[in-house]
């Protein structure tokens, strides 16, 4: 019970301590990098292998995949040594400031699309890739995991995800935004695709310094005693909401991704609109921005639980409404992709509101407050899902005798409607199912925290 008391120690009265509006801002700018640099690669990259790099669908796909095998090791490992960190800078800070130099430059690598042979291609691909998912887990779980441990106070912690979202909500604007346009205004895409990830890659590395510089960690879990991997990892397993919800993201990061993957194929081939690409991700982005202060007010009216699936319903409604009546006009385009949007402002809201329920659920149970492991295994569902959808995006295309830059066959078209609305649908579908069995509320987080407190 040491630990307990320890932690309780910090911030035990709620509205005791405030963040700073510099603090606030701070903190949040870093997830404006963070989305700017994991949408681009969601939204982009596969089409920038196929039709710009030139590797095949099947094996952009494949490289999205078999990467995850090294993030379901990696990402953890990066938790636990960022718990039992000690430095002069904290537990997390140190990881967020080499980690942002990592991540820019694997951001120039990944698009710098050198002249190699066909086979050197896909390997150069392979590498690449990995190497920009081991940076960006480097520098992001501890960054995640700050959420938990700069304040236990409720409102403050509601405060500070809010402006994150936010900034999250943004980086994924300018990503999904401003990367076709970018890129459209060089000779050539190679090229736009080449200046664009050094120009994200200098704004990510200057936006996570400044993160740096601006908080400062309040050592919530300082003090506890280091134990093995393989121990803090059973801490994990033993957490029946954070599997739960863990299970959850990344079957809704599979169904997104697919949509997002898609967008680009399905407005260049289907619907000969190439030019509404941008549109099209403004139209998602700006409006789950707009309502996303709605999902803020359902969750607390409600439940998260009920907001994430009240979101996820709306999305899946969109879904149906896309597969009947896209190929009517963009009248019917305009306020499908609308809806679209309401529904996908759950997605930057819910996830990242629960995921610190899980922590204090954790030590509740166990004494041991272990946030890094948590943040760090709960960043590859976000991966895994974002893989997926590409080795499945990859797959059917080539299934489906997808060839760029061409016009497509009526059996290839099929297949990309099916993958920007059948497809995806299934897997929110069954994440509506899952989360619906998380347990966590109001009142029970209420009476984790009173019982940490008094050590009970």
């Amino acid at each position: 019970m040491k630990d307990i008391q320890q932690v309780s120690n910090v911030n035990t009265v709620e509205g005791s301590e405030r963040l700073s509006l510099g603090v606030k801002l701070g903190y949040g700018i870093g997830n404006f990098a963070f989305n700017l640099a994991f949408q681009v690669v969601a939204l982009f990259l596969i089409f920038f292998y196929t039709d710009v790099f030139m590797i095949s669908a099947a094996f952009a796909g494949a490289i999205f995949f078999v990467s995850k095998a090294w993030d379901i090791v990696f990402d953890p490992m990066v938790g636990y040594f960022c718990d039992h960190t000690k430095s002069r800078w904290g537990k997390k800070r140190p990881y967020i400031l080499f980690g942002s130099i990592l991540l820019g430059i694997s951001m120039i690598l990944l698009f710098a699309s050198p002249n190699l042979s066909e086979t050197d291609r896909i390997i150069y691909g392979f590498v690449t890739f990995i190497a920009f998912c081991s940076a960006i887990t480097v520098a992001n779980v501890p960054y995640g995991s700050l959420t938990a441990d700069l304040t236990l106070d409720a409102h403050e912690r509601s405060s500070l995800s809010g402006y994150s979202m936010a900034f999250a909500l943004a980086g994924t604007l300018a990503a999904a935004g401003a990367t076709k346009l970018l890129v459209g205004s060089f000779a050539d895409e190679t090229t736009g695709f080449r200046a664009m990830g050094i120009i994200y890659a200098v704004i990510i590395v200057v936006l996570l310094m400044i993160t740096f510089a601006s908080v400062k960690e309040r050592g919530l879990s300082s003090g506890e005693v280091k134990q093995p991997l393989k121990k803090d990892l059973a801490l994990v397993v033993k957490n029946g909401p954070f599997l739960i919800l863990t299970g959850a993201t990344t079957l809704m990061m599979v169904g997104i991704s697919i949509v997002g993957v898609v967008v680009n194929y399905y407005f260049k081939y289907n619907l000969q609109m190439e030019w509404m690409i941008p549109i099209a991700f403004l139209l998602l982005f700006v409006t789950a921005g707009i309502f996303l202060p709605l999902f803020v007010f359902i969750s607390k009216k409600k439940s998260k639980k009920f907001a994430f699936n009240t979101g996820l319903i709306i999305f899946s409604i969109a879904l149906v409404l896309l597969y009947f009546f896209s190929d009517k006009g963009i009248e019917y385009i305009i306020p499908i992709l609308f809806l679209a949007g309401v529904g996908m402002a759950t997605v930057y809201l819910s996830p990242w509101s629960m995921i610190p329920d899980t922590v204090e659920f954790s030590q509740w149970k166990t004494g041991l407050r272990r946030e890094g492991i948590l943040y760090g295994c709960f960043w590859v569902s976000f991966k895994i899902g974002a893989a997926l959808a590409g080795f499945i995006a990859g797959q059917c295309l080539t299934l489906a005798n997808y060839i760029p830059n061409i016009a497509q066959s009526e059996g290839t078209l099929f297949m990309i409607k099916l993958l920007m609305t059948a497809v995806p649908l299934i897997f929110i579908l069954a994440t509506i199912a899952l989360i619906s069995f998380y347990p966590i509320n109001a009142e029970m987080h209420r009476k984790m925290l009173d019982e940490i407190k008094s050590g009970a």
